[in-house]
C-alpha cells in the first residue's frame, strides 16, 4: 500500500485515490476572561470614534486639517499672553472675544470630524455588527455625540483654559489671582461644554443622512452659511416691519448668534448675539441637542 507524505513528512495511510483527511486538536478554548459588557462596548466605541476622526492609525494626510485647526486656535492665545508679558496692564483678548474669534474654526472642525463619526459606518455597512453586540442604537448615537463633544472641547474649553491659566500665572500673585478668578473658570467650562455639545449634535445630525463624507462636509458648511444669512435677513425684516414680534427669537436660527448670546450672558457682556436671559439660551441649546439626538435615533431605528 502506498503512503501519502504530508507537508510535515509524516506518512498517511491511503491508496492515493480515496479522499483522506484528519482533524487536529489545536488547543482552541472558549474565552473565559472578563466580559466588559455594554459599558465596555460604549467606551470602546467612543475611543475608536475619536481615533478615527483625528486620523490616528491613518496616513499623515488625514492629520493635516486637525493639526492646522489646532494651530490656528492656539495662535490668538499665544499672541495675547505674549503681549501681556511686556504690557501687563493690556487687555488684548478677553473671553467673549476669544470665543467669538474661534467660532468659525470650531465650525470647520465640526464639519471635519462629524462625517468621520457616522458616514464611514453607513458606507461600509457595519451598523449591523455594532447593533448585534451589547450596545443599542441609542448607545451608538450617544457614544458618537460624546466623542464629538470631547474633540470639540479641545477647540473650545482647552484653549480658553490655557488663556485663563496664562493670565493667572502672569499676575503678581498667581495663586491669589486664581482664587479671585474662579468665577471666570466655571463660566469658561459652561460655555465650552455647551457649545461643544450644541455644534457637535448639529454636525452629527447632518452626517446621519448620508454615507458620503464629502457631501456631509459640504452640507454642514453651506448649512451654517445659509442659516447665518437667513437669521440676519429675517431679523432685519422684522425690525423694519412690525414691533409685535421679537426679532431676537429669529436669531436662534444662527448658531454663531446663539453661542455669542450664551457667552455674553455668562460674562455679563451686553450686545452679544441673542439678547435673551441665560436660562432661555441654555434651554434652547439643550433642546437642539435633544432634538438632534431624537432625529438621529429615528434615522437609525430599524425599518421593520
Amino acid at each position: 500500500m502506498a503512503a501519502i507524505e504530508t507537508a510535515l513528512g509524516a506518512p498517511l495511510a491511503g491508496d492515493g485515490l480515496t479522499p483522506y483527511g484528519e482533524v487536529f486538536d489545536r488547543g482552541y478554548h472558549h474565552y473565559d476572561g472578563p466580559r466588559l459588557g455594554r459599558r465596555g462596548a460604549f467606551s470602546a466605541l467612543v475611543l475608536y470614534s475619536i481615533q478615527r476622526a483625528m486620523g490616528i492609525k491613518k496616513s499623515w494626510s488625514a492629520k493635516i486639517i486637525p493639526f492646522l485647526l489646532y494651530l490656528a486656535v492656539t495662535v490668538p492665545v499665544g499672541i495675547s499672553l505674549g503681549i501681556r508679558v511686556f504690557l501687563p496692564t493690556a487687555n488684548i483678548l478677553d473671553y467673549p472675544e476669544f470665543f467669538g474669534i474661534i467660532f468659525v474654526l470650531e465650525g470647520i472642525f465640526v464639519a471635519t470630524i462629524t462625517p468621520e463619526m457616522l458616514c464611514g459606518d453607513r458606507r461600509e455597512n457595519v451598523l449591523q455588527l455594532y447593533f448585534s453586540r451589547a450596545i443599542t442604537r441609542l448607545d451608538y448615537l450617544v457614544a458618537k455625540l460624546v466623542a464629538t463633544a470631547i474633540l470639540t472641547l479641545t477647540m473650545t474649553f482647552v484653549p480658553a483654559l490655557l488663556l485663563w491659566l496664562g493670565r493667572q500665572f502672569l499676575a503678581d500673585q498667581p495663586f491669589q489671582a486664581m482664587a479671585n478668578n474662579t468665577g471666570d473658570l466655571w463660566r469658561i467650562g459652561v460655555a465650552g461644554f455647551t457649545i461643544a455639545a450644541y455644534l457637535g449634535s448639529l454636525g452629527l445630525l447632518v452626517s446621519s443622512f448620508t454615507g458620503r463624507k464629502s457631501i456631509a462636509v459640504a452640507v454642514i458648511i453651506v448649512g451654517f452659511i445659509i442659516t447665518e444669512s437667513l437669521a440676519g435677513a429675517l431679523a432685519a425684516a422684522i425690525r423694519r416691519g412690525t414691533e409685535s414680534m421679537n426679532d431676537q427669537w429669529v436669531l436662534f436660527l444662527s448658531p454663531s448668534s446663539t453661542a455669542a448670546g450664551l457667552v455674553g450672558r455668562l460674562f455679563n457682556e451686553p450686545g452679544l448675539g441673542v439678547e435673551q436671559p441665560l436660562w432661555v439660551i441654555f434651554a434652547v441649546m439643550c433642546g437642539v441637542v435633544l432634538a438632534s439626538l431624537s432625529l438621529m435615533y429615528w434615522r437609525y431605528v430599524p425599518n421593520e
